[in-house]
């Protein structure tokens, strides 16, 4: 073979792939569960600003706090095992967006479970026991709590989160993997926003529930999308060329 070429035909191991999507299909529905256990509950409408939008949690009871940051923390990076899966569509197609999207898969698993969920769930854990104790400081210390210690962990996650997504719609929009071009629209951020639309309905302590959830089903729809489509990406990865030019810029495949 040429040297810079990538062979089309390489050997992806399907059974793995589809085991990887419906592991961390499991693993966003465990996650799941702890975002619907912190975001079941109505705000204090007579509130205003962000003291509306967490007084929810005043309300929350220590056990479903604690729950809920242990089922983030479990089921986030289990997760992330499906996108591992997509990084093996996507690597014989194209080093570029393959390096790219292991690269921002590597950071959700190492921060998505630990970094944002454990740590979310920890600063309503301190706002709501600073409230108790003296309610005229706690918005104050609560900002400074979170700007402190979640604040730096909440940018590196979407650090990474903006790479693996990028790479991952322009993967697949661009003809870099298996699957068809309009598989895009299985990605996280068309999924988180198809989701938070339930806003519309009001405070509603499932609607509420379901938002603060939005990102988590975004996850499952795309890992559901490309289980769904897994058998037709693997037709056309039988049918398509034989080699692909590996280039620093984007390539295009070689027909046989």
């Amino acid at each position: 073979m040429h040297e810079g070429k990538n062979n089309y035909k390489e050997e992806i191991d399907w059974g793995k792939v589809s085991l990887l999507l419906k592991i961390g299909i499991i693993g966003a529905l465990i996650n799941l569960a702890g975002d619907l256990l912190s975001g079941w509950s109505v705000r204090d409408t007579s509130l205003a600003g962000i003291e509306e939008l967490v007084s929810q949690y005043l309300t929350m009871s220590d056990k479903r706090i604690f729950w809920s940051a242990i089922l983030g923390l479990l089921g986030a990076p289990v997760s992330v095992f499906g996108h591992f899966g997509i990084y093996t569509l996507i690597k014989p197609y194209s080093r570029q967006y393959a390096k790219l999207f292991g690269m921002g898969t590597l950071g959700l698993f190492a921060l998505g479970g630990a970094g944002v969920h454990m740590s979310s769930l920890a600063s309503a854990f301190f706002y709501k026991y600073i409230t108790a104790a003296d309610p005229e400081i706690a918005l104050a210390a609560s900002i400074t709590f979170v700007c402190s210690f979640s604040l730096p962990l909440y940018i590196a996650f979407f650090v990474f989160w903006l790479i693996h997504t990028y790479a991952h719609i322009r993967a697949i929009a661009g003809a870099f993997s298996p699957y068809p071009r309009w598989c895009w629209v299985f990605s996280i951020p068309v999924g988180a926003l198809l989701f938070s639309l339930v806003n519309v309905f009001g405070n509603y302590a499932i609607v509420n529930a379901i938002t603060v959830g939005a990102l988590t089903l975004g996850n499952i729809w795309a890992l559901g999308g490309s289980l769904l489509m897994l058998d037709e990406a693997k037709e056309n990865h039988e049918k398509i060329p034989c080699s692909i030019l590996v280039m620093e810029k984007e390539s295009k495949p070689e027909f046989c």
